[in-house]
């Protein structure tokens, strides 16, 4: 999915332009705990705030899809858009290993009743 490329870009080039900025004298290992913590905190402001507030991410936005709930088309509630956070973070690098092991790598967004649609679908 093209949208999760763009997505994944932009989280770890902000979350790493926000480290160089916090963490401008600090040695290596304080560096990178400092870009972790920056990563992983622009993440879910862009995927969890993202989908609860405008219904989407940029990368979303630029190929017109929204996230909206399965069950009615409404907005995303936080809690929902969190789980989805989380479990996109363990979805994605297991990846690898469902391949390796045969499965066939099912999407996770059933996992959470969030679907993603194109935009002009919800008009």
């Amino acid at each position: 999915m093209l949208f999760s490329g763009i997505d994944g870009v932009i989280t770890v080039v902000a979350g790493f332009g926000l480290a160089l900025r916090l963490a401008d004298d600090k040695s290596v290992g304080v560096f990178w705990a400092v870009a972790a913590a920056c990563v992983f905190g622009v993440s879910f402001v862009h995927h969890v705030l993202g989908a609860v507030v405008f219904r989407t991410t940029v990368g979303k936005f630029l190929l017109m899809t929204r996230v909206v709930r399965e069950a009615d088309g409404g907005r995303p509630r936080f809690w929902r858009a969190v789980q989805r956070w989380l479990l996109g973070l363990t979805w994605l690098p297991m990846q690898p290993v469902w391949s390796l092991i045969g499965s066939d790598g099912d999407p996770y967004e059933d996992g959470c009743g969030l679907r993603y649609v194109r935009s002009k679908d919800l008009r």
